[in-house]
């Protein structure tokens, strides 16, 4: 009996991931092929996906009408605390069973299952490759190295991610090349840091310079970068102004510290949610879009909500601890 409750809830989790991917950049022709050939496999499939879409959608329908959270903010509204308890107690009960759609916000997971190094949320991890770079990996990421007679080519999957790459030589003459969402990072130098933003990639120069290209629609867009200078794209927009970062600040991470200043919240819960197991979720676009400020220590990020909704004049409600909603 357990082996087919271990199935069902495989293909409960599979299915939950399909959807996920779905809501997210389009499937590439490979990967409308595997969703097919899953879809055709079984009918017990096709029923989870449909389940997981029904799912997903209410979800989605949360963000823009949060309902009984609505009334949690109206304090003087005449309630029963039986009927907030339930309203909430409802609520709570549908992220539960979304929690595993939610965990599409780790990424592909059966992308990330491919990777030659990977870190758990909250993990960081050094590496070495074979040429004597060092790759420090932030929490939830992940790589693939792809060396050949001609570059040293490193496939940046998700997280965020500090290159140390060992310069080109008459003993070693190959490029270093680290390839993040479609486009492709050359180091000029030595050190520089990738960063997963939303569809695209953020490339931030360290030390020495670095070249950052991308081919859109034909055309090649492409720009070099010095130390402290920092810039984003993505396939959609292509790419965009290069802009000047503080490398300290942005580098924190590595000595266990987050630092925001002015930052856009989106972006922030976006990094926390790779510290910690649980998800935090805005069910607000316009609340997304404001912007927080805060120092908070990668070991100890209990307080980290609770600063953010002060700060912010904003409320939050948990199922601990897997889903922290922000409204």
């Amino acid at each position: 009996m357990s082996s087919i409750d271990d199935r069902a809830d495989e293909i409960g989790m599979r299915a939950a991931e399909w959807v996920a991917r779905l809501d997210g950049s389009p499937l590439s022709e490979e990967e409308q092929r595997a969703l097919r050939s899953w879809l055709e496999e079984a009918p017990d499939h096709r029923a989870a996906f449909e389940e997981a879409g029904a799912t997903w959608r209410e979800l989605s329908l949360l963000r823009h009408d949060p309902g009984p959270l609505r009334g949690l903010s109206r304090t003087r509204r005449k309630s029963s605390v039986a009927q907030r308890a339930l309203r909430i107690g409802a609520l709570l009960g549908l992220l539960a069973l979304g929690a595993g759609i939610a965990r599409y916000q780790f990424g592909d997971l059966w992308l990330l299952a491919t990777a030659d190094y990977r870190t758990s949320p909250g993990e960081l991890r050094t590496v070495t490759l074979a040429d004597g770079s060092s790759v420090e990996l932030g929490p939830a990421s992940a790589i693939i190295v792809d060396f050949d007679d001609k570059e040293r080519r490193v496939k940046f999957l998700a997280g965020e991610v500090f290159f140390s790459a060992m310069p080109r030589t008459d003993r070693e003459p190959r490029p270093f090349v680290v390839e993040a969402a479609g486009g492709t990072t050359t180091a000029l130098g030595t050190q520089f840091v990738i960063e997963e933003a939303g569809s695209g990639a953020d490339v931030l120069a360290i030390e020495h310079q670095v070249n950052v290209a991308l081919q859109r629609n034909g055309e090649r867009q492409g720009v070099v970068l010095s130390p402290g200078e920092e810039v984003r794209y993505t396939p959609e927009r292509g790419m965009g102004r290069v802009r000047s970062r503080d490398v300290e600040t942005a580098t924190a991470w590595r000595r266990g510290m987050l630092v925001f200043n002015g930052t856009p919240l989106r972006h922030v819960v976006e990094t926390l949610n790779r510290y910690r197991r649980g998800r935090i979720v805005i069910l607000d676009e316009t609340l997304a879009r404001r912007r927080v400020s805060g120092v908070f220590a990668t070991d100890d990020l209990g307080d980290a909500i609770e600063t953010m909704t002060a700060e912010l004049g904003i409320s939050a409600r948990s199922i601990y601890p897997l889903i922290t909603v922000l409204y």
